[in-house]
């Protein structure tokens, strides 16, 4: 990181398990490690001295370039760790906290080795996730909110592991709905790079795998295909363990799931009523349910094996030794019942760290932040709300100095009557003249503060669109794309910058011409 930016506090920031607060919070029950560099770099320590090594080859890893390399062939041979992070599979690399958990791993994986401990960044890309429903769509900003875009097939029926299967041709229309937005030359090229990455007939993963390395260029990147041959073995392996260990393996999980019932907190992933493990065969990825059966499959090679959520974190970690696991909120909250299986499986523990939480603001979002007067801790808040200020019927200021009008023309009438009787139709009728002037007065003034209501929830819809659409933050609905095709390459420098800062809260990362940090309003 190699400049400052205004943080909102996680406080602030909708959305979050209410477990990562209380991994901020160190609820050591939970989580043994405190999210620090000195733990990271402790942890680094420890899996060079117990001599752990990845269990496949360096040329399972994807990656480009003479450094990548040489980060691939240290982490095989065990002169460096591990700082590991990763993603199920997106159109356009899926919301842009993708891209920017890849560049916290670059980042922390430099820190550590500038610190002693020498550390290569592993993006583990879920190709064997068959969610396609998740997958294949994509949004962009619209005139109420988020424009949803979705391929064909996105639905749950799909059962097959989404890495391999080819990219509709409808992907053209969804490339040039965002044609409108690539205003400049430099955008249009961008759009084409895109285009070009997520082709009909591409795969998935090899769409987001070359997209993904684009975007970090040229910064080099480890990733990993958990569908790769040379991990299938080693997966079997750790597949096979636990089918041996089975019994303490769903002790651990229903211990682990009673102790946070027991402490008033809901449980991310509930203990399933098959087994921790998915296999993947010709009719597609399903549970265990048959713990011996499945077991048999594997070890005749019928089969190969697919981790869930909660058992993904330990077949990493038993693959290529981690020091540090960059997580999101909910990925850190499903820890807590994945930790206590690392030891049963003899998998090193890593050091959790929370991604980089941005918010994008670019001359527009600031402009419509000091307009509305909002403080940058407040940023996101004011943005999901999205509300517009209640329309007064009449500003309560102009009864008083009506009624006063009036009551010192009514002092007037004796004197006046005693000048000439025949002026009291005269004093009628100024009186009510003046009141219906004020009337008129108070009319203005109402429609006056709609129209100023009005704008003030212009503002802030357009304020939700850009950072909340739909009351979510921004990084976790539209591509990197979208803030790509507005202000360039630049965006890619500036969530480079911002990560791996080891914050207390989300990083608002300016972009687009004078982009300055500092706060606005409030």
């Amino acid at each position: 990181m190699t400049a400052t930016h205004p943080v909102i506090p996680y406080s602030e920031y909708p959305g979050l398990a209410p477990l990562f607060h209380d991994f901020l919070r160190g609820l050591r029950d939970f989580y043994p490690d405190p999210p620090t560099l000195d733990a990271a770099l402790a942890r680094g320590r420890e899996i060079f001295a117990e001599g752990r090594k990845p269990r496949f080859p360096a040329s399972a890893f994807r990656h480009r370039g003479g450094d990548a390399v040489r980060m691939a062939e240290d982490l095989a041979a065990g002169r460096a760790v591990g700082v590991s992070t990763g993603q199920q599979l997106g159109l356009f690399t899926g919301p842009f906290f993708t891209i920017a958990k890849a560049f916290d791993a670059i980042a922390i994986a430099r820190q550590m080795t500038e610190r002693g401990v020498p550390a290569v960044p592993v993006f583990w890309a879920l190709t064997d996730d068959h969610d396609l429903q998740e997958i294949a769509r994509t949004a962009r900003p619209g005139a109420d909110g988020a424009e949803e875009l979705v391929l064909e097939g996105a639905d749950r029926q799909n059962r097959r592991p989404v890495g391999p299967l080819p990219i509709p041709d409808r992907v053209r229309e969804i490339v040039e709905a965002f044609r409108p937005d690539a205003k400049t030359e430099e955008a249009a090229r961008i759009l084409d790079s895109f285009a070009r990455r997520s082709a009909p007939g591409v795969s998935y993963a090899e769409a987001f795998i070359e997209t993904l390395l684009d975007l970090v260029a040229p910064d080099p990147l480890l990733v990993l295909d958990p569908l790769s041959e040379p991990l299938r073995a080693p997966s079997a392996e750790l597949f096979l363990t636990a089918c041996r260990r089975e019994s303490d393996v769903r002790r651990a999980l229903s211990e682990t799931e009673q102790r946070l019932r027991r402490t008033g907190r809901a449980v991310p992933a509930p203990v399933p009523e098959g087994f921790s493990f998915f296999l993947i065969d010709a009719d597609g990825r399903r549970r265990v349910t048959d713990v011996a059966a499945a077991a048999a499959r594997v070890e005749s090679g019928e089969a190969t094996v697919s981790a869930d959520v909660v058992t993904r974190p330990v077949l990493k970690s038993y693959l290529f030794p981690m020091a540090v696991s960059v997580l999101g909120a909910a990925e850190i909250a499903y820890h807590s019942q994945s930790l206590p299986l690392f030891p049963i499986l003899d998998a090193p523990r890593p050091v959790l760290v929370p991604r980089t939480h941005a918010v994008l603001r670019g001359p527009v979002e600031r402009r419509l932040q000091e307009k509305l007067g909002i403080a940058d801790r407040d940023l996101l808040v004011a943005a999901v709300s999205g509300k517009a200020a209640s329309h007064e019927p009449a500003p309560a200021g102009l009864d008083a100095p009506a009624k006063q009008a009036d009551a010192a023309l009514a002092a007037l009438e004796p004197t006046l009557l005693a000048i000439d009787p025949t002026l009291s139709g005269a004093l009628d009728t100024a009186r009510k003249k003046i009141a219906y002037q004020f009337e008129q007065l108070a009319e203005k003034a109402r429609k006056a503060s709609e129209r100023r209501d009005d704008v003030v929830a212009g503002k802030r819809r357009r304020l939700q669109v850009s950072l909340a659409p739909g009351g979510v933050p921004a990084e976790r609905v539209y591509p990197l794309l979208v803030a790509m095709l507005a202000h360039g390459d630049e965006v890619r420098a500036a969530l480079r910058d911002a990560a791996g800062g080891w914050r207390s809260g989300a990083a608002i990362v300016d972009v687009g011409a004078g982009a300055a940090g500092g706060d606005h309003g409030g």
